[in-house]
């Protein structure tokens, strides 16, 4: 939890960094004489790219590598209709071993999930954007656990009784609130902040399902998530 109310505040102040915009130059003074017969400023058409595609890295992810815990891999497309409606699909991979699912024992799940999504963007400085999406994510994945049963007596054996499962499924929805900061004509980077609600995944008994590639903890019916991206749109 302490880790993931760090990442949370983090989020926040990266958030307040990418949609900060630093103030404009105001525009140079025109003269009197120039203003007679110039056409109004609103007057003035902006054509809108009816496409634009993109492809992103999530590199919050690559810092997971280093970890015992977790390593993680995503990435994702983005097609972009009239600068404004966003189709989205993303891929990605994890292995989460966490200390905290059995205190003796131990717990590895792996495997690939899926999302797919849509919503809406809104241009609110020349350089940023901000935008809602609704997003459907899936995930297959495998389980490995042991759980260390000791005999207190010390009569019996020490026991290891192992745990395999295979091509368990689980899927959830999204709501996400996005935000970019244009760099260049070619890179942006930006934001997610998520909230992921759990629709249904296969329980297992006696010991249940602990952790779910891309959504996370089975037990938590909705869970906070956040994301940073590297955007390269042409």
């Amino acid at each position: 939890m302490g880790k993931q109310l760090i990442l949370f505040t983090f989020s926040l102040v990266f958030t307040f960094l990418v949609c900060a915009q630093e103030e404009e130059q105001p525009d140079e003074p025109i003269p009197e004489e120039a203003t007679v017969d110039q056409p109004e400023e609103d007057s003035i058409q902006v054509s809108k790219r009816v496409l634009t595609p993109s492809i992103y890295i999530d590199y919050g992810k690559l810092l997971t590598i280093p970890s015992s815990q977790e390593t993680k891999y995503e990435g994702g497309i983005e097609l972009l209709f009239l600068e404004q409606f966003p189709l989205i699909i993303e891929a990605g991979m994890a292995t989460l071993n966490p200390d905290q699912a059995f205190a003796n024992g131990m717990y590895e799940s792996t495997g690939m999930y899926y999302r797919v999504g849509t919503g809406y963007y809104s241009q609110f400085q020349p350089k940023n954007k901000l935008g809602v999406t609704l997003r459907y994510g899936t995930s297959t994945f495998d389980e490995s656990s042991r759980i260390n049963i000791i005999s207190t007596s010390g009569v019996q054996d020490v026991a290891f009784p192992p745990i395999e499962r295979e091509s368990l499924t689980a899927s959830w929805f999204e709501a996400v609130i996005y935000s970019d900061r244009k760099l260049s004509d070619l890179f942006a980077i930006g934001l997610n902040l998520r909230l992921r609600v759990l629709i249904d995944y296969d329980e297992q008994s006696p010991v249940d399902v602990y952790a779910i590639p891309g959504y996370g903890r089975s037990f938590d019916n909705s869970i906070p998530a956040a994301n940073l991206f590297l955007k390269v749109s042409f």
